[in-house]
């Protein structure tokens, strides 16, 4: 599972132990900073779960964070917004990730009053359901919504805007929505208007301020095809914390022996398996079949659903000539851009091992700067001015 499984997951179980924690999430940055925007850990008296970067930024939050924990509700307000400043820190700089400036916002959850929406987002989050959690950094004018108010939405149901104690026009509503279906945390600000707008500083113009936290739930890695390639690239899946998820038309091949790190192993047609899951934006499927017609059949599969990332390993003539036959075969055009072929950033790589990991390096910089080769770009483009 990816942070924001865990984070949920251990949320409610912390909470049905009958044992209030504080949660510290990134809600700005400014520069360079070890972590982004919706990042989070758990303080508890026991400890802490997750991260927000570590060294003496995250200690410092940690302390405070247990501060409001121990004063509990003799704490005036429930929250602290803590400035982490990395720009003056030392070892961090030498070693080049820092230098930048964290806002966290810190906010006390107990058990009878939190229980049911961490039951709301664990569950939203484990079945990667649509959901955000919309969080009062600053209350501004409104009196009413305290800061560290929050609610659960489900960006299908209108009403939903109307529940818990933050109540949000439905303009309000129809840009956090919005921000959701892009699964992009965002600190937004209320302008005298009330339209919503992103907000990158701590000075507020005294509109109210929420924090927008949007529900993406368990990143999939669909592997396609159980050769050489894919048992290591199973275990690096399985380590960055994806859901992964093997297929093959052979159970010699697709079975839970060669594949012990794998959340889901199925032994189908490949056609037939691809069309029997719910892809959506946050999978990423990787086709490493043993032949090119079996690449082309599960690329085409997979384009004919909202699936975020189709891969597909091939020299470029190759590459070419299959896209060009998917293109001809009834599959947009315009989906093909969709396709990363051929698969793998160029790294050199030549054993199982070195492929496996050029594949998880093109993910890692899809999934976190969403860089991107334009070989397939150019092909559909030429494919598109072809069908004109």
């Amino acid at each position: 599972m990816n942070g924001s499984d865990q984070i949920w997951a251990e949320a409610l179980r912390t909470l049905e132990r009958g044992q209030p924690f504080a949660l510290a999430t990134v809600v700005n940055v400014r520069g360079s900073t070890p972590r982004e925007v919706g990042a989070k850990m758990i303080v508890r008296a026991d400890g802490q779960f997750g991260t927000i970067g570590g060294g003496c930024g995250e200690a410092e939050v940690f302390r405070k964070a247990r501060v409001l924990l121990e004063e509990g509700s003799e704490s005036e307000s429930g929250v602290r917004l803590a400035e982490v400043d990395l720009t003056g820190d030392f070892d961090q700089r030498e070693i080049g990730t820092c230098g930048g400036i964290m806002d966290v916002f810190v906010d006390l959850w107990s058990p009878a009053r939190d229980l049911e929406i961490a039951r709301k987002l664990a569950d939203a989050a484990g079945r990667s359901a649509p959901g955000a959690l919309i969080t009062v950094v600053d209350p501004g004018s409104r009196s009413e919504m305290p800061a560290g108010s929050r609610t659960f939405i489900d960006p299908r149901d209108a009403g939903a805007r109307d529940a818990g104690p933050i109540d949000l026009p439905a303009s309000q509503f129809a840009q956090i929505v919005e921000r959701t279906d892009d699964a992009i945390p965002t600190l937004l600000e209320a302008d005298g208007a009330g339209r919503l707008h992103p907000v990158t500083h701590l000075e507020t113009k005294g509109g109210v301020r929420l924090f927008v936290d949007p529900i993406v739930g368990a990143q999939r890695l669909i592997i396609v095809g159980a050769g050489h390639i894919a048992a290591p690239l199973c275990v690096l899946g399985a380590m960055l914390g994806f859901h992964v998820t093997v297929i093959d038309d052979r159970a010699s091949f697709a079975n839970r022996e060669r594949f012990p790190d794998a959340d889901e192993i199925i032994v189908k047609p490949f056609k037939a398996a691809i069309d029997s899951l719910a892809l959506d934006g946050h999978c990423y499927l990787v086709s490493v079949t043993r032949g090119h017609s079996f690449d082309e059949e599960v690329v085409c599969a997979a384009l004919m659903q909202p699936c975020g990332f189709v891969g597909m390993i091939g020299s470029r003539r190759r590459v070419k000539a299959t896209l060009e036959r998917i293109g001809e075969s009834g599959v947009p055009i315009e989906r093909l851009g969709d396709v990363h072929a051929p698969l793998g950033v160029a790294i050199g790589g030549e054993t199982p091992e070195e492929i496996a990991i050029s594949i998880i390096a093109e993910i890692i910089r899809e999934r976190r700067t969403g860089e991107r080769d334009d070989f397939t770009l150019g092909v559909r483009s030429g494919l598109l001015k072809r069908s004109k």
